[in-house]
């Protein structure tokens, strides 16, 4: 559950020069903090895209830096209380159902968040693209006229994560990740997600659509749009507690 609350006025023209300087690394932080801040809550929905079926789920979530999130969700009924909640790099799930508190251990990160075509890893370990990575441009280029770097991160030794390369199409103008590509160690596209509809909030440009789509199953994807996001929020000091996980 990474990535994944996780991932921003349009600005299109000339480059901003006076950001040429900065490192693949620094660029890579400035668009991963985008959607979180010093402090966030949203609400999203989520939306699991099969061949034979469709489904949706709502939710909100708090975050405070890459350090703290926590996840309810809200919607459908079925999964209605289930919460998540990540602390450094511990991670925890509530499961209203059996009233129960789960530790997440690292084997569990990798499988699939809610069902859906993002990760464990990619909603909860909002961090990992940062300091789990090597960063270099490896290209620069301009796609209608919009000017983007495209930066390659490689895993660190001993790095626990599962991919073999990370591509990332980041815009210049904003820091927004437009595009990101997901490849295993024999460097073949597992995963990539794309992001749309870039608006600005509390003066902040910020994608509010993100879709993930799955290389190695035809026609699945999964979307997250925020219904509303809010930087400007009071959050206090026991949200991100057991207790909060489920609900009291």
């Amino acid at each position: 559950m990474k990535c994944v609350f996780f991932c921003f006025v349009f600005l299109v023209g000339v480059p901003v020069h006076a950001s040429d300087h900065l490192s693949a690394t620094e660029i890579v932080r400035r668009g991963n903090d985008l959607l979180r801040g010093e402090k966030s809550f949203s609400e999203v929905t989520m939306t699991i895209s099969r061949p034979e079926w469709k489904r949706s789920l709502t939710m909100e979530a708090w975050t405070e830096g890459t350090e703290k999130t926590l996840i309810r969700i809200l919607s459908p009924a079925k999964e209605k209380g289930v919460g998540f909640l990540k602390k450094g790099r511990e991670s925890w799930q509530y499961v209203p159902a059996i009233d129960r508190v789960i530790k997440l251990p690292p084997s569990m990160m990798l499988q699939s968040w809610m069902g859906s075509d993002f990760t464990n890893d990619d909603v909860v370990r909002a961090d990992s693209i940062v300091v789990d990575y090597t960063h270099e441009i490896v290209d620069e280029r301009v796609e209608d006229g919009v000017f983007f770097w495209v930066i390659e991160a490689l895993p660190k030794p001993d790095a626990p994560v599962v991919w073999g390369k990370v591509v990332l199409k980041v815009q210049k103008l904003n820091f927004v990740p437009r595009g990101v590509e997901y490849f295993d160690e024999d460097n073949e596209l597992v995963k990539f997600y794309v992001t749309s509809d870039i608006q600005n909030v509390e003066g902040r440009e910020i994608p509010l659509r993100f879709v993930m789509f799955d290389k190695t199953e035809e026609n699945y994807s999964t979307s997250l749009i925020y219904k509303k996001i809010t930087f400007k929020t009071d959050i206090g000091s026991r949200t991100f507690s057991l207790r909060k996980l489920k609900g009291l």
